[in-house]
């Protein structure tokens, strides 16, 4: 595989904090879901899956204001996932241009990822902000390709939500299923699983 370009979502130990924190703001709201009703939300903007759950207005942004303010306060707890950095400190060594698209504002990427110090390895970071749509639709991958210097064709996308690999399909990229990120279970498809980051070094 001729990979020149990564684009990388599951790189830090923080959705068990996030799905807790939006899932308790839902109970205040007098809403009760499981995880698994909540699922096909986990990759999408927050005010995006508000507005599939039927909160909109005053009340979706109460929600969101509180689940912002508890994931910035347990966002010390949030660590990478062991064998990231090596990876990334691996494929910078290598060559291969490196992004990230996650559908966090950038205010929320501000707080809930720099601190982590992996910055440096990306050479693109596509927010919510930077595409006229968001994730399943392919809009924010192919922009990230784009400031890349990159194409679909050589270009893979790791991510952990159905919602990732419905848009690296609709770029036309190759879909990896970083499978640390999920529950044992979960049932997404793919075109290729990784059990474990050093895995994608096998794609090169």
């Amino acid at each position: 595989c001729n990979l020149n370009s990564l684009t990388v979502k599951n790189l830090k130990d923080s959705d068990s904090i996030e799905r807790t924190t939006s899932y308790f703001e839902l109970l205040e709201e007098g809403q009760q879901y499981t995880f698994e009703e909540l699922r096909p939300s986990f990759g999408k903007p927050g005010r995006q899956t508000l507005a599939d759950l039927g909160f909109t207005g005053e009340t979706a942004e109460r929600i969101m204001d509180r689940w912002e303010g508890l994931s910035k306060e347990r966002a010390s707890e949030v660590l990478a996932f062991d064998g990231i950095e090596a990876l990334l400190r691996e494929l910078h060594a290598r060559g291969c241009r490196c992004g990230i698209v996650t559908s966090r504002t950038h205010y929320q990427f501000d707080y809930g990822f720099s601190p982590l110090g992996l910055d440096g390895y990306f050479d693109a970071v596509i927010c919510m902000e930077d595409a006229p749509r968001h994730k399943p639709a392919p809009d924010p991958l192919l922009e990230c390709l784009r400031r890349m210097g990159g194409t679909a064709a050589e270009a893979v996308y790791i991510g952990d939500s159905a919602c990732d690999m419905e848009c690296a399909a609709a770029a036309g990229v190759k879909s990896c299923l970083a499978l640390w990120g999920i529950p044992e279970g979960a049932c997404i498809r793919a075109d290729i699983e990784l059990a474990a980051p050093a895995d994608a070094l096998k794609l090169i």
